[in-house]
């Protein structure tokens, strides 16, 4: 349990730095445009490929189908959810679709990875990949679908994206028995450690950007924090616990499942949002918030599965 905490000291320093670079002028927006890119180009996926190096097992096999399954059934449930109970819902068309996509779509890159490789190593960090997959094939299709206001499905924007192809390539590294030599392995490791520090930078300064104000007058995003953050995760560890005595569950492969579904709204709402102009601010102003609870419901959860699993 003392890992948990020194995990989350981490990442609060690291968050706390970009807030200062951000407000002093060293990271201003054009340069954390770039540091996201870079992260989701170059640095997430060498930190993925190296997570094909665990040690082949059945156990593991079994794992990632489990969170294969877990995943595609949390997204297809929590779209259909979400969708139909907000169908009457007082608000905009557009804002309607962000409560959507910001409740469904968590972190997964930027706090999901390097949060799973820091709790649970390279295990954690392959579970996390596969189902970052389920991820990808329902944000590049439904979510991008939403945003775009076309009725049109973009299934090969998945493999545009390098994290995905990152996450394929080390599922197909994992089942074959070739592993990487160790200078290549060690050069691959150098340029994933980078991830902590510099994704959780980016988030210090995206919230050093939301004017505090109106951050904490919005009642529609506090609903969807508390959906992101408890609500959800809770659900799912229910489910477990209901499936445990039907289906093989390591220790790991639950509180992954769960500590996936307990992140803070994902940043790429932000970036699509303010593409597509589909209510940018509201979806700023959500994210940012889930950001900042997220302290302290992810510390919680993690000691939760720890505890429980």
């Amino acid at each position: 349990m003392f890992q948990v905490y020194i995990v989350f000291f981490k990442i609060f320093v690291f968050l706390t730095l970009g807030f200062v670079l951000n407000r002093t002028g060293v990271i201003d927006g054009p340069a954390e445009k770039a540091l996201s890119k870079i992260l989701l180009t170059a640095v997430l996926p060498f930190m993925i490929l190296n997570s094909s190096q665990h040690t082949f097992s059945n156990e593991a096999v079994n794992g990632m189908i489990t969170c294969a399954a877990f995943g595609a059934g949390y997204y297809a449930l929590t779209l259909l959810i979400m969708r139909l109970s907000l169908k009457k819902a007082k608000m905009t068309e557009d804002e309607r679709r962000i409560m959507i996509t910001c409740t469904v779509f968590a972190n997964t890159g930027f706090v999901g990875f390097p949060l799973m490789e820091a709790l649970f190593g390279n295990y954690g960090l392959l579970l996390a990949a596969v189902y970052n997959l389920c991820y990808n094939v329902f944000f590049y299709t439904y979510a991008v679908y939403l945003f775009s206001r076309k009725p049109k499905f973009k299934l090969l924007e998945i493999f545009k994206n390098p994290v995905s192809v990152a996450s394929i390539l080390a599922i197909i590294l994992f089942v074959i028995p070739w592993r990487m030599p160790s200078f290549l392995y060690d050069t691959f490791k150098l340029i994933g450690d980078m991830t902590v520090p510099m994704s959780m930078m980016v988030m210090g300064s995206m919230l050093a950007s939301v004017k505090i104000s109106k951050l904490l007058t919005d009642k529609r995003a506090y609903i969807v924090s508390l959906l992101r953050l408890a609500v959800l995760p809770a659900v799912v560890t229910g489910v477990i616990v209901l499936l445990s005595p039907f289906v093989t569950m390591s220790p790991e492969t639950k509180s992954v499942i769960v500590l996936m579904c307990a992140l803070p709204c994902g940043s790429m709402n932000v970036i699509y949002s303010e593409s597509h102009d589909v209510a940018p601010d509201f979806c700023a102003r959500t994210v940012s918030l889930s950001m900042i609870f997220m302290l302290v419901t992810l510390m919680f959860w993690a000691w939760a599965v720890k505890a429980v699993f």
